[in-house]
Order: structure tokens, then sequence, then C-alpha cells
């Protein structure tokens, strides 16, 4: 199996394993990690075949660079920098796909859903600091492939080369991957909730890690609880406070291989941080998407929406700038992460989590 410290989480090996000998259980973080059942296990090697980690990168396409923002202001608010996402998931679902993408439930767990129908697109668009579950995708992916109409995927890296991992470049299946800072533990996150109920007498919501209503770049964060809303700095929220100053990220994110233009996806998209420097008339606070097509299929995808924005080509060095650290080498983790943990353990939550900043006023 994988060291711990460089296991990405996928469940990749849980969902190749035939006999069932692989479970994801969450460690004292709160984040899963595959543990083997001895008496079901009979040593095949499969898991150690299918793991992403252990298979290493896939070769690198050619890469084609743009910045791009959609022409409709709803979509760059309802979707996460430019809102280039919502267009290309509408796309796939209006020739009659399916769009995979991180859902929020009202019970605060996020988990990778599938949709049908454009009404049904709020519910997996926006950025969701938490890393999802991927535990219903695998077996619903296996009944639609290989298909006849598209699917599209949207995820991290590590769970895009999860799913090449276990499907291949089979036809009909496409990916987007993220730009992505590091995963928080979900653990963390689900009793952040349970303590915000508790902390406001009323049930969750839901939570906007990336709220755009005052144009300020997504820097905002808006709860929904009790009937009531919340906002804050997003730097001020406690548990995007922890995310921010790298204390809750799981720890193979300092080990990440996917912080490069190179990956395992049909395309990439990200903020386009540094576009006030490189196209000052487009800083508006509504976002710019740094969108990076690796495959012909990704390259026919986003051609396909592309009259409904406002684009531009541009180069690598355009996108891995210094604002855009991501793209060039992973997020090290915080050196007090280690006692932050330990504490994590040891205190009560509510002790713990106001280490990063008071809770949200009234808006």
């Amino acid at each position: 199996m994988t060291p711990k410290s460089l296991c990405t989480g996928c469940g990749a090996c849980a969902a190749a394993c035939k006999e069932k000998a692989i479970t994801m259980k969450r460690d004292g973080e709160g984040f899963a990690y595959p543990a083997i059942t001895p008496a079901l296990c009979t040593h095949c090697g499969l898991c150690d075949k299918i793991c992403p980690i252990q298979k290493g990168p896939a070769s690198a396409g050619e890469n084609v660079f743009f910045g791009a923002r959609a022409r409709e202001e709803g979509a760059r608010l309802c979707g996460s920098s430019g809102g280039i996402f919502p267009l290309l998931a509408a796309r796939v679902l209006q020739s009659g796909g399916v769009v995979f993408g991180a859902a929020l439930s009202e019970n605060g767990r996020v988990q990778h859903k599938s949709i049908r129908r454009i009404e049904e697109l709020p519910q997996i668009t926006r950025t969701k600091y938490v890393q999802s579950d991927l535990s219903a995708v695998f077996s619903e992916l296996l009944d639609l492939l290989p298909a006849e109409r598209p699917v599209l995927f949207c995820g991290t890296p590590c769970q895009c080369a999860a799913l090449r991992a276990l499907f291949g470049k089979v036809e009909g299946l496409l990916l987007v991957s993220l730009i992505c800072f590091g995963v928080p533990s979900p653990g963390i996150w689900e009793r952040y909730v349970r303590f915000m109920e508790k902390q406001y007498g009323g049930p969750f919501h839901s939570f906007s890690f990336r709220d755009k209503r005052n144009r300020d770049n997504g820097h905002t964060a808006a709860l929904q609880i009790g009937g009531r809303e919340y906002c804050c700095p997003l730097s001020k929220d406690p548990f995007c406070s922890s995310f921010f100053r790298r204390i809750n990220l799981r720890p193979c994110c300092s080990h990440c291989r996917y912080c490069t233009v190179d990956r395992e996806s049909d395309i990439t998209l990200g903020d386009f941080w540094g576009i006030e420097q490189l196209k000052p008339d487009w800083e508006d606070g509504l976002g710019c998407s740094a969108i990076i097509c690796h495959t012909p299929e990704g390259m026919r995808l986003w051609e396909s929406i592309r009259e409904r924005t406002e684009w531009f080509s541009c180069e690598e060095k355009d996108l891995a700038n210094p604002r855009q650290p991501r793209l060039r080498q992973p997020t090290a983790l915080s050196p007090l992460r280690p006692l932050y943990m330990r504490l994590y353990r040891l205190l009560p939550f509510s002790c713990w989590i106001r280490l990063f900043g008071p809770v949200k006023k009234g808006r």
C-alpha cells in the first residue's frame, strides 16, 4: 500500500478491489485512508497496480493556455473564478450527458454527485474547501462507461488521476481538474458545521466559500443557518482561516505532484490570479478563469462554449506566475500543523476552532 504520508485518499484502491477487502476509514484528523480486512485480502496486488501514486503520472499532452470569463454575470456569480465550469457543464447537459461535481448537502457533507438537468447545476458549482467523498462516483461510472453520451467529471487533480487509473482514457469521459491549494479535512469541516448549528441554534443550510456579491473576487464567506445569513471576510472565518494557514490540509498535499501545468485531465480550470497585471481592465471583482486544454477532447469542449465568453490566448508564464504558485509547486504545510492537530485531538472542538478567530457576525 502507498505510505500514509503520500496517500491522497482518492479511494481508487477500494473501488478496484474485487474482494471488497478495502474500506476507506477516517483517522484522528478526519481524513479517509484505505483499511484492509486481512481475512478478505487475497494479496492479488491490484490495489498497488491501480494506485495513481504508484502508477506514476501519465505522459503530458500539448498544453494550450487561455484566460476567460463568462459573458453572463449570473454564470460568474454562481461559479468560481470566471464562471467557465457552469458553461462547460451546461454544454454537456444540453447534449444529453451527465456531469459529476462536488456538492454540499444540507447536513454539511461534501460529496461528489451526478446531475442530469440544467436546473440541478447550482448544486455542484462554486468552490468547496473540503475534500469530497468519491465513493458513490465509481460505481455509477461503471454503469455509464463507455458512454454514447458525454460524461463530465470535475474535481481535484488527484481525483481526476484516480478516474484515469480506474477507467483509462475511455471514450465519452471528460475530466476537468482544478488548480488546487490543498484539500482540508472533511472531519474537521463536519465538526465545524455541528459547532455552528449549536452556536446559532438552528439547522445548517448552506455555506459559500467564495461569495462574490461584494465583488471582491470571492474573498467573503457566507453561512446560512437557522434561517439567517452570517458573512465575514474569508480570512476571518475560523474554518477557512485554518485552511489558509495550512493547518487542516491533508499531509500528502505538501508532496503533490500535480502542481504543474501538466495534468491527467482534459482541461484544467482555476483562478487567473494576476490578471490585473496582464489585463488591468478585466479586474472587476468577479474573477477570471485560467484555462489549460491538455487534449483534443478538452479543446473541442472549450471551443464549444467559447462564444459565450470573453477570452484571450496566453502563455504558460502568464498563468504560472508568482500569484498562482500551485502551477509550479505544492503548498507547504504549516510548521505548527503537528501542534494544532494534537490540540485538535485533545481539546473540545469549541475551544480548538476559536484558535483561528471568532465566529461570524450577523449580516
